[in-house]
């Protein structure tokens, strides 16, 4: 098992998968839409749980010493680019 991120293509999520995560994407940008309006469903980056459900998305790829931060102190264990 890695000790770190790792990246996953959302279009070998199931259909069912995907919707739920541009949904929970499209709600975590309008709650703080101020600060979120830069964010991209299509082109953001996009961090997921263990279940690959969406957890955060940012604009820009976390460093290699980021991604392993995150998958040591939360639950974050994927990332792609859009979802």
């Amino acid at each position: 098992m890695a000790d770190t991120v790792i990246e996953i293509d959302p279009s070998e999520l199931s259909p069912m998968q995907r919707e739920v995560n541009r949904g929970l994407m499209v709600a975590f940008i309008n709650a703080g839409l101020l600060h979120r309006a830069h964010l991209d469903v299509r082109r953001s980056i996009v961090l997921y749980d263990e279940s690959a459900t969406f957890a955060y998305a940012t604009d820009e790829l976390p460093s290699d010493n980021q991604l392993k931060a995150l998958y040591e102190s939360s639950g974050v264990r994927y990332w792609s680019r859009g979802c």
